[in-house]
């Protein structure tokens, strides 16, 4: 984030940074503030606009219309994405910040001063949704309904064969689930967060972004090897899911890790990946591991779907033949620019 030519978003060849790359570098993919990262950024933006006009006497005037235009940019990108919480947080620390860099005379537009404020009343800071750990007896409710879902599929399973391979009353069932779709979706929600979890893990390091993509598919792998009812559940579930009813892990993914996209084309410092369109890419990759994963299935799972990690990871990275071999490029170069959507 170095001014240049006053324009908080020019890139070093004049190009601009794409303000989703450039709020990657400030938010985990949870959405959660990455503050000292935004703090040292505004430090490091400010001595460059220092280096270059340090000597004007109207310095202190065009730092303020830099950090203005550059917080106003970035917290309006924030708010379209519904993450207003975040953009408060922002705001806060780059007012302090800024304080502290000794410049007074801010000149902050009143509309977004009060769209900023009148937020205010609606947050309640680093608190996330609450998700309630499910006790004991759920968590052996939820293991009890794998096992019967494994015999007899989740269509002619029922909440009397549940409740006997858990050795507890029908009613007691019913004292956590309203029905049979409420303990699946609830049971689902649970191993969804347990994916979150991972994602997350690897995407809040500062790894190579191949590294992360390649860690990311192995956890999948893992899981989906480890959780094999889980995931034929969750595929039924895609497949027959009525708008309004329950949330797709696809879907769920890019809700609860809100800066996923903009996590990963932060760090694709070096320019590794083709920004194509982010989402695009994001399913098709996930649909061809459903390939492979359902071709395991077919075979009877009578081997290690990890072994797979190493084709999966080929094909992906390496495409079938590579554009060196055919000539050809099948997506317009000029479309590589990632679409901010």
């Amino acid at each position: 984030m170095y001014p240049k030519n006053e324009n908080p978003l020019e890139g070093k060849e004049g190009d601009r940074m794409p303000i989703y790359a450039e709020v990657g570098k400030y938010f985990y993919p949870s959405g959660k503030f990455n503050e000292d990262s935004f703090r040292r950024s505004l430090r490091e933006g400010y001595d460059a606009l220092k280096h270059i006009h340090g000597n004007a006497a109207d310095f202190s005037r065009k730092a303020g219309d830099w950090f203005v235009s550059y917080l106003t940019t970035i917290i309006n990108y924030l708010e379209e994405k519904g993450l207003v919480n975040a953009a408060f947080t922002l705001f806060r620390a780059a007012v302090d910040e800024v304080s502290r860099l000794g410049l007074s005379d801010l000149t902050i537009p009143s509309k977004r001063l009060c769209s900023i404020l009148n937020q205010v009343s609606h947050i309640t800071e680093g608190k996330e949704e609450a998700r309630r750990a499910p006790d004991e007896m759920k968590k052996k409710i939820f293991s009890a309904a794998l096992q019967v879902f494994a015999e007899k599929g989740y269509h002619n399973a029922t909440i009397d064969e549940i409740a006997a391979k858990c050795g507890i009353a029908k009613g007691s069932v019913y004292r956590y689930f309203t029905s049979k779709k409420d303990l699946l979706n609830e049971l689902l929600i649970e191993k969804y967060e347990e994916m979150i979890e991972l994602l997350g893990r690897v995407l809040s390091s500062d790894e190579d972004v191949l590294v992360q993509i390649q860690k990311m598919i192995e956890i999948w792998i893992g899981f989906i090897e480890k959780n094999p009812v889980v995931y034929r559940l969750i595929q039924s579930e895609a497949i027959s899911q009525q708008a309004g009813e329950s949330s797709m892990f696809y879907d769920y993914i890019t809700t609860r890790l809100p800066m996923f996209k903009e996590r990963i084309i932060a760090l694709n410092r070096q320019k590794k990946l083709k920004t194509t369109n982010f989402y695009t890419v994001f399913y098709g990759i996930l649909g061809f591991i459903d390939g492979v994963v359902h071709k395991w299935f077919r075979q009877g799972m009578d081997y290690p779907l990890r072994d797979e990690i190493p084709l999966i990871l080929e094909v992906l990275f390496n495409g079938f033949v590579g554009e060196t071999k055919t000539g050809r490029h099948f997506y317009p170069q000029a479309k590589y620019e990632e679409d901010s959507d």
